[in-house]
């Protein structure tokens, strides 16, 4: 909407008015085009944004913009409300990775792999929420590309190993020229490239890797194994999360090895696969045990189809069959957990 400014309709709504408000997070694009539109136009209006209540830096609160509202209105701010919380008692709520996302498999796996010897370099997309508890699968992220540009800066200085994450699109964004840099420079760096088939947090966009163009014509399709050979990779290997026996090896296959190192995870997106490719698993998955085992999976997986219920002393935990996709990675951490058909 704010780029290229639909002037017409914007000075429509300018004339109707006596002042307007811009609530706008960051740098005030908005308000300036505003500014300029109305005196080109020579529309009088109070444009008001910027200032003691809406910031250049942050994000707005709702106690923010009802302060601007109130000073712009003329009116006392709303008292804050005295209601008192013991934040102390109140669950904790992180951002998690959706059930049944592959990229979960996969940060379980290296960090069962590589455990806190390594460092763990992200990059953005829905991975970065590797970063929380419990996975912790990320040290540090700066921008699009450093999982492996940054990756390669601390290979330099650390004996410790690096494992950089990037998905799909990301590597064609912005992964590329930093794996050239790695390999001519022989870092020594394993890259674990999540392809998902879609840039899933955006949207499910299309990028390089997959045959579908934006504007609906035929595109040529980049393989990421070939591409990544390309650019002088020559240790190379291709893992289906889901089987996490076989990612483990691998993972273990490429810890024993120097240099760098692509290890491409392979999984649709489980949102893309359920609304956009009609795909769903007959299967769920079933607590048939009460156990440590089973609290142990719910903890280390964090899946959000888990959930827990009964006491503290007695803890009950199920599956949400609603919730569960159906990846069967946590019956492949625990006999607590197997498999039963979809209701």
């Amino acid at each position: 909407f704010t780029w290229p400014l639909p002037e017409n309709l914007i000075a429509d709504f300018l004339s109707g008015c006596d002042t307007v408000l811009v609530i706008e997070e960051l740098q005030p694009l908005l308000e300036q085009d505003l500014r300029a539109l109305a005196q080109e136009r020579g529309i009088s209006v109070n444009i008001v944004g910027k200032g003691p209540h809406l910031t250049l830096f942050g994000e707005y609160s709702t106690g923010a913009v009802a302060r601007a509202l109130a000073a712009v209105l003329g009116k006392e701010p709303l008292a804050a409300s005295d209601a008192s919380i013991d934040v102390s008692k109140l669950p904790g709520r992180p951002p998690n990775l959706c059930a049944g996302c592959s990229h979960r498999a996969v940060y379980y796996a290296v960090r069962k792999v590589f455990g806190d010897e390594a460092v763990y370099s992200s990059d953005i997309g829905c991975y970065t929420l590797g970063m929380v508890p419990p996975l912790r699968a990320a040290d540090f992220l700066f921008c699009m590309g450093s999982s492996v540009s940054a990756g390669s800066g601390f290979a330099m200085v650390s004996d410790r190993p690096v494992v950089g994450f990037i998905g799909d699109s990301t590597f064609f964004h912005s992964g590329m020229t930093g794996l050239a840099n790695a390999v001519f420079n022989k870092h020594n760096l394993l890259l674990v490239i999540l392809d998902n088939g879609t840039t899933a947090m955006t949207g499910h966009q299309p990028n390089p890797g997959v045959c579908s163009a934006v504007l609906g014509e035929g595109c040529e399709h980049l393989d990421i194994e070939s591409v990544v050979r390309g650019i002088g990779v020559t240790d190379v290997a291709k893992i289906k999360p889901f089987n996490l026996r076989g990612t483990l090896k691998t993972l273990e296959e490429m810890k024993s090895r120097t240099g760098v190192r692509v290890v491409i995870a392979e999984e649709p997106c489980m949102l893309f696969a359920r609304r956009t490719l009609k795909q769903s698993r007959p299967q769920v998955a079933e607590v048939v045990e009460q156990c440590d085992e089973a609290m142990t999976c719910l903890q280390e997986l964090a899946c959000p189809a888990f959930r827990r219920g009964g006491s503290g002393e007695a803890p009950v935990f199920t599956v949400d069959e609603s919730q569960c996709s159906g990846c069967m990675v946590c019956l492949q951490i625990t006999p607590a957990i197997r498999a039963r058909k979809r209701s």
